[in-house]
């Protein structure tokens, strides 16, 4: 499988992050006592988006092992072009 260097799963992306985003909005929302919702929003995909983007793309993304970008998001003991078994 060719290496691939730009993400053809950033609407899968997309709809996990939104997922979560809406499970937990109202939550954080109230802890960070924020009322507006669209404040809501920013402060919780400026806290944790980096670690929706970390999860998806090194565990969850179907194409993580031939993907130059998942590359740094994989764990530790994975190789590149190889499943963890």
């Amino acid at each position: 499988m060719p290496e691939i260097d730009h993400c053809v799963h950033l609407r899968d992306l997309l709809a996990a992050q939104r997922t979560i985003l809406e499970k937990h909005l109202s939550e954080h929302k109230w802890f960070r006592h924020i009322p507006d919702e669209e404040e809501g929003k920013e402060d919780f995909i400026r806290e944790f988006g980096w670690v929706m983007r970390e999860f998806y793309c090194g565990f969850a993304c179907p194409d993580r092992f031939e993907c130059e970008i998942a590359q740094e998001y994989l764990p530790k003991d994975a190789k590149k072009g190889q499943p963890q078994t």
